[in-house]
């Protein structure tokens, strides 16, 4: 009997357990741990589904019986467990507890084997592994990338550059992170230092959760609530005894560690939700009784059709992860993290291709699964207490998450016809059939100018032309520099006879006081800090931005900021910050009160412009990344001898989302030097602007066609905003030359779009190199 508490359990019984596949120890472990679900786990899973909680007191719960050290090896503290029992052991949770608690484990233990594959000869990470379970430290992984999303972890926004022997410097944008924010420690996967283009040379990292700036208060999904995911920023300087491996390991890593244990486990999650489906369903169906009829619901033979062809395809699918399972178990000796101090020795990567299909078919699966029975339970499937509903929302996250089933479906498809070299994860090779297939439609007009622009293309190869930009792509913060970045140290006098002296320099923290702070949304306010004298200003040219530090615990964090107030707005200058409720610096600036101090120092880097040297601006901005363009904007509009004009393509989620709406409405009223074009994701009733994402149409209707004229077209936003708008730039006709993109990865985004070759932007309105 399969035991609920003092009773029996209510769902399906162990007769469709495989329970051959366990030790008598191994029972006993997950006997305790459907206990803890019962007592614990079960009763938490919908308080953190209800109010999106972290489910940290059912991690903690389960460190009690050594969980959070399963695959840590017994001389380190843990229970050195393999790949069957933590199959077993995330089934459970799901099946029992928590879909969120389990998803959340399975990003823990495969953190963990990103460690254990290398922590041989690094006492920092030995010393980690041997304090997981015994002082909760629950960790993560940070694969995925802004640029790609869960399609497949494609690391475009990250890079790392060697500052001496013994330190290197790290930047990583992550776009999905389980437990952002929340877990204790992260392993990182990041380009490698000096990865000269290619994007198979990768290296990961351990980073503490004081380290990394996240925000999840954001976080709001079909399912999975409890797991915390969103987007996360790692930088700064760092040892290398943080490094995981030796550098350009990461691959090796992904293939070894990361897919197989993500693969394997988050589908043990899907099969246990599949059973939880079961399990629920069982119970409403037997307790269920039709008086009209005299027949429990349990008792037509519709019903016992959909019970049983769930349990078989459920347990089908639950077969192959145990199988696949059994097969790392052997050639892994139960898992032995020993073998690893070869560091050629890869057994598991050779049954990736099982492993996908492990994936794929139990996301499938649970899909399937809860449909059928929410059917089976009518219209009380429907109601939030039965449980179904969680379930199923819970479930769909197995087909979405990355690497996705449209991805695996088609990896399998590929190597079942062809073979596995046919799989380029990195994109590093050309498929010559779909070439020239695309080249035999062209005219001789369109293949003279390919060949052309491809004759060109070799030649800067060739000749290393990217060597005439000097500086860029070696600025870590700064790609599009060409120079040192310019500082207005000149005294301004204006018409009343005063004199302005520039108050910040880019080598000197200088204290500045804060003034006032005012919400600009419900996420985001403003803060204005005086500068040292009401008669100064602030030493930048519009468009450059700012450093400010604060020292925190003994600790100094640092974070570059651009202003939105004109660098001659003398006396104060104004930042806009997006709250993060991970994010030291973040949290710092929440609790300023006016009389706080906070040093700054810059210029710093950014686009550099000057009255007059432009024809036309073109401005692209997403959300937040407005903030840039408002200062560019404030700047031309109070000079009325600029004659530069603007336009603003401006995409927001939905109308109460536009900052700035009112101003820039004023402006543009006013003044026919700007043109406003706003964009919504959702529209409401009787809008006039436009609709949906920034794209070829609307750029083909707003901005001036390429004519020659002195052009540039600055970019603010997220890394799909952005790579969408280069590629109908590039469609358009418009030089790679005039782009020029806020952020780290600017020049990678546009040489994704025209080439590697391809001449770039300076950070300069004359492009001067």
């Amino acid at each position: 009997m399969k035991k609920w508490g003092k009773g029996e359990y209510w769902g399906v019984s162990s007769d469709y357990d495989p329970e051959w596949l366990l030790t008598e120890k191994q029972k006993k472990l997950r006997d305790d741990l459907i206990e803890l679900c019962r007592v614990k786990i079960r009763p938490n899973a919908v308080y953190c589904d209800k109010e999106y909680v972290f489910p940290r007191e059912s991690l903690n719960a389960m460190a009690e019986l050594g969980l959070l050290g399963l695959l840590v090896p017994k001389e380190l503290g843990g229970l050195g467990e393999n790949h069957k029992f933590a199959a077993v052991i995330v089934e459970t949770i799901a099946r029992y507890g928590c879909p969120s608690t389990a998803m959340v484990y399975v990003m823990h233990l495969g953190a963990c084997s990103v460690l254990l594959f290398r922590h041989h000869n690094n006492p920092k990470i030995k010393d980690l592994l041997s304090r997981v379970n015994k002082e909760r430290l629950v960790g993560t992984e940070a694969y995925s990338d802004p640029a790609t999303g869960g399609h497949f972890w494609f690391p475009m926004s990250s890079k790392v550059k060697t500052v001496d022997k013994d330190k290197v410097k790290l930047l990583k944008y992550g776009s999905w992170a389980t437990s952002a924010g929340h877990a204790d420690w992260y392993a990182v996967q990041t380009l490698s230092p000096d990865f000269a283009g290619n994007y198979s040379d990768l290296s990961c990292f351990l980073i503490f959760k004081d380290e990394i700036r996240a925000n999840t208060d954001d976080w709001s999904a079909l399912g999975m609530h409890g797991n915390m995911s969103g987007p996360l920023v790692i930088e700064g300087i760092f040892n290398l005894d943080r490094m995981i491996g030796p550098p350009g390991d990461g691959q090796c890593s992904n293939d070894e560690c990361v897919d197989p244990f993500f693969l394997l486990l988050t589908s043990a999650a899907w099969v246990g939700i599949s059973l939880a489906c079961i399990d629920v369903a069982k119970k409403h169906v037997t307790r269920k009784a039709h008086a009209d009829m005299g027949m429990r619901v349990c008792d037509y033979p519709t019903i016992q059709d959909y019970f049983g062809e769930a349990m078989c395809d459920t347990n089908s699918s639950r077969g192959l992860v145990y199988m696949v399972a059994d097969a790392l178990d052997r050639v892994t000796n139960n898992s032995d993290w020993s073998l690893h101090e070869d560091l050629t020795f890869t057994a598991r990567k050779n049954y990736l291709h099982w492993l996908w299909q492990v994936k794929f078919s139990s996301a499938k699966v649970v899909t399937n699964v809860a449909d059928k029975m929410l059917h089976t339970c009518g219209g009380t499937g429907y109601k939030t207490d039965l449980g179904i509903e969680r379930l199923l929302r819970d479930g769909k996250a197995g087909w979405v998450m990355g690497p996705s089933n449209e991805v695996l479906r088609q990896f399998v498809g590929k190597t079942v016809l062809e073979n596995m070299d046919v799989i380029d994860y990195w994109e590093q090779r050309p498929n010559h059939r779909t070439l020239h297939h695309e080249i035999k439609k062209m005219s001789l007009a369109d293949k003279k100018q390919l060949a052309k622009e491809l004759m060109e293309e070799l030649e800067q190869e060739e000749a290393g032309t990217e060597l005439k930009h000097p500086f860029q792509d070696t600025d870590f913060e700064n790609p599009f520099n060409t120079c040192p970045p310019a500082v207005n140290d000149k005294v301004i006098k204006t018409a009343d006879g005063k004199s302005h002296s520039p108050a910040l320099t880019p080598d000197t923290w200088r204290p500045l006081t804060l003034k006032s702070t005012v919400s600009v949304s419900d996420k985001m306010a403003s803060f204005v800090f005086a500068l040292p004298n009401d008669t100064d200003h602030t030493g930048c040219l519009p468009g450059q931005y700012v450093a400010a530090k604060s020292v925190i615990n003994g600790k100094e964090h640092v974070r570059y900021f651009s202003p939105v107030s004109p660098p001659d707005e003398f006396g104060v200058i104004e930042l806009v910050l997006r709250f993060e409720n991970q994010g030291i610096m973040s949290q710092h600036f929440k609790a300023l009160k006016p009389g706080d101090k906070v040093e700054f120092q810059g210029p710093c880097g950014g686009f550099e412009y000057l009255p007059n040297q432009l024809q036309e601006l073109t401005l692209l901005a997403s959300g937040g990344g407005i903030t840039p363009g408002m200062q560019l904007i404030r700047s031309i509009l109070k000079d009325p001898t600029d004659k530069t004009k603007i336009t603003l393509l401006y995409y927001s989620e939905n109308y109460s989302e536009i900052l700035y709406r009112e101003e820039l409405d004023k402006y543009r009223n006013k003044d026919s030097r700007l043109q406003v074009v706003y964009t919504l994701g959702e529209v409401p009733e009787e809008w006039e602007g436009e609709e949906g994402f920034i794209d070829t149409q609307m750029i083909n209707n707003y901005v001036t066609k390429p004519n020659g004229i002195n052009h540039k077209i600055v970019m603010c936003g997220g890394p799909a905003m952005v790579l969408s708008a280069l590629y109908s730039f590039r469609s358009l006709g418009y030089p790679s030359e005039c782009m020029f993109v806020y952020g780290q990865f600017g020049t990678e985004q546009v040489k994704t779009v025209y080439g590697k070759t391809v001449k770039l932007s300076s950070h300069r309105c004359d492009n001067v190199v």
